[in-house]
């Protein structure tokens, strides 16, 4: 086995296709919970006999797809990328298959699985991600993130609509019996063809030796981490926004079928998935400054076609100005790991599991409250959020020029 993997290794330092197909499962059967999960959350709120359950099986499962990449940062810097990876799994796959027996009156019981089944899956979002920074440098590196990107958005175009079809004949339980079947087969996925990336160096052992607190706030002291960070909380909180709203919109207010939502969330998915592919081409090309400025004006573009549109309050006129938000959200997202974690070689799982953490935490909880908050039976408020986020990264730009000003004239 050691050789084999030894082999692996070699091939996944030389392509990043080969990194991304021999870890598939890592970042894969997180976003398969939210994803296949999404045309059952009406089905779910019935079932419990709860108003709110279906807000918080999303909220909380990202909840602790966050909160878990700090647990799990630290122990891959020490004990290795792969035992963690395994680790999680080996949780996903329990709490899937526990969750498929809870009882209509346990409705806390299913969001503490619910949680403890995403905290085992975070695992595995903190080991490719570092992973990927011990494999690449440079230009390459940004290409794996970007890439990883396109592959998780292959995720969401395919798995509402399976989904949807799964329920056509069964009950909502059965998706955590496909999760469980699917996190079996990902265990002996990864055992088999998963190499460990982390070599262990004199630094390595002292910077391990340092306490959680202590590690997460050296990291948290680096400038490009802080302001990349900023940007890709910008991106993802717009994607995650858009998941938690449009079962809710497009089935719950317009009355659209899941099969038909399926397509719909599809279409979106398409946009995620050609763009995180062309993203590290145009950064190239026009250089990154130019490349975030195009998400900022999507984001812009989208939201106030959105507002013009909504008074028609039809799936068509929510779901074309999604696609310049789509957009926006993509290149936030492909383009700004790999700045913020370029610094990082040393204690990538500390750096990824925080940037992963605080990215997904920050973004679910803001989603989960917008969502909460704002009058659902309406498009206009949706967009008005978009808006919003293209204006605060433009005054954020602004403020971060004037301060660089006053750094190079001190």
């Amino acid at each position: 086995m050691k050789h084999i993997h030894k082999i692996l290794k070699h091939k996944s330092s030389e392509s990043i296709f080969f990194t991304l197909l021999f870890t598939l499962p890592l970042f894969t059967l997180l976003p398969l919970g939210v994803d296949l999960f999404l045309p059952a959350l009406n089905d779910i709120q019935a079932y419990f006999n709860s108003p709110d359950i279906e807000k918080y099986a999303i909220s909380i499962y990202l909840l602790f797809w966050g909160v878990g990449q700090l647990f799990w940062g630290k122990i891959a810097d020490i004990i290795g990328r792969r035992k963690v990876a395994l680790l999680g799994l080996v949780f996903f796959t329990l709490f899937a298959y526990l969750i498929s027996f809870v009882k209509e009156e346990d409705a806390d019981l299913f969001l503490l699985y619910r949680a403890l089944q995403s905290f085992g899956g975070s695992a595995c979002f903190t080991a490719i991600f570092a992973i990927i920074r011990d494999t690449f440098d440079g230009i390459k590196l940004t290409k794996a993130y970007s890439y990883l990107n396109g592959f998780l958005a292959i995720i969401p175009i395919s798995a509402p609509l399976i989904g949807a079809f799964l329920l056509q004949n069964n009950d909502w339980q059965y998706l955590f019996l496909v999760f469980t079947f699917v996190g079996l087969v990902s265990i002996l996925w990864v055992y088999v063809l998963s190499a460990e990336t982390l070599v262990k160096t004199k630094k390595d052992k002292v910077l391990n030796k340092q306490g959680f607190l202590a590690s997460y706030s050296n990291i948290l002291k680096n400038e490009n981490f802080l302001v990349y960070l900023f940007l890709s909380i910008i991106g993802f909180l717009g994607i995650m926004f858009y998941i938690t709203v449009a079962p809710l919109y497009l089935i719950g207010h317009l009355d659209i079928s899941k099969i038909d939502f399926g397509y719909m969330f599809m279409s979106i998915a398409c946009i995620f998935m050609i763009g995180s592919f062309s993203v590290p081409i145009f950064v190239e090309k026009f250089g990154l400054k130019k490349t975030l400025s195009f998400a900022v004006l999507a984001y812009f573009i989208g939201g106030s076609l959105g507002i013009a549109l909504s008074a028609y309050d039809t799936w068509q006129t929510f779901i074309i100005p999604m696609v310049f938000n789509a957009m926006g959200c993509t290149v936030f997202l492909s383009a700004c790991p790999a700045y913020a974690l370029k610094d990082f070689k040393i204690n990538a799982g500390q750096a990824a599991g925080l940037f992963s953490a605080l990215n997904f935490s920050i973004s679910s909880l803001s989603a989960s409250y917008l969502a909460s908050t704002l009058n659902l039976n309406s498009s206009i408020a949706f967009f008005l959020v978009f808006v919003s986020l293209a204006l605060s990264v433009g005054l954020a730009y602004i403020l971060f020029k004037k301060r660089e000003k006053m750094l190079i004239k001190s």
